[in-house]
């Protein structure tokens, strides 16, 4: 997933809202989101090829997400896959703090990723850096985004989303089409692209090997009620499934 925005006590409403969008080559075998059949309390999508996830939550509210950080590309001696990271967390016990101790002895045996783990009540994010030292932070209160771009230079549809996904949730009830309105936007952003690559502007990346292979809205309330939906699409951006579950956390 390549584009995650995540809103932490952003909304009286809604303590936890993450919005976002996978891209993935489009050969590469995914299962739609669903409960999973080895672990019947957690809810996402399932990556076929090494068994993790990019984003996924229990029923106890534990949540997770990964990106992929281009600065470190795969190498020989990355054996572990990143989406492991979202499954090991999501089925586990092991409290968010803990669990990113546990990731920094290892992260060096994965390609580059950022990920956030946690509940509504705190999320923690680490990430590899290209070089130096690896980074961990506590998310603040408001709207974080990941993207696959350093932090320190989030691409224009980041600021686009956030700024989006601010708005929208100022309303009385969030508009869950305006959110996959903003996720499923192909225009550029507005100002010149500069040298930019395209998919850097448009949420939505259109591309016959690679893009846009879903976008993602999950929603927690104040009443703990969570509600998990996914929208699929194809290589020529079609809509092409959809999963939406709703539930209350444990």
């Amino acid at each position: 997933m390549c584009l995650v925005a995540i809103a932490w006590r952003a909304s009286p409403l809604y303590p936890l809202v993450v919005a976002g969008n996978r891209d993935e080559f489009h050969d590469r075998p995914t299962a739609a989101a669903g409960w999973w059949e080895n672990a019947g309390h957690v809810l996402g999508g399932r990556d076929l090829v090494a068994g993790g996830s990019w984003l996924a939550v229990s029923r106890g509210g534990r949540f997770a997400v990964v990106v992929n950080d281009p600065r470190r590309p795969p190498g020989a001696g990355h054996t572990r896959s990143r989406g492991a990271l979202v499954r090991e967390f999501v089925t586990g016990e092991t409290p968010s703090g803990r669990f990113l101790d546990a990731v920094a002895v290892t992260e060096g045996h994965y390609a580059g990723f950022s990920l956030v783990v946690g509940t509504r009540v705190q999320l923690r994010g680490f990430l590899t850096a290209g070089s130096g030292s690896p980074h961990r932070w506590t998310l603040p209160v408001g709207i974080s985004v990941l993207t696959n771009a350093p932090r320190e230079r989030p691409p224009p549809k980041a600021g686009l989303l956030e700024a989006g996904l601010r708005a929208a949730l100022g309303a009385t009830v969030l508009d869950r089409e305006t959110v996959f309105g903003l996720l499923g936007r192909r225009e550029p952003v507005g100002g010149s692209p500069g040298d930019e690559h395209p998919a850097a502007r448009a949420p939505f990346v259109l591309g016959d090997r690679y893009g846009t292979r879903a976008s993602t809205l999950l929603l927690m309330d104040a009443e703990g009620r969570c509600v998990f939906e996914e929208r699929r699409f194809d290589a020529g951006g079609a809509p092409a499934g959809s999963s939406r579950e709703e539930f209350l956390l444990r």
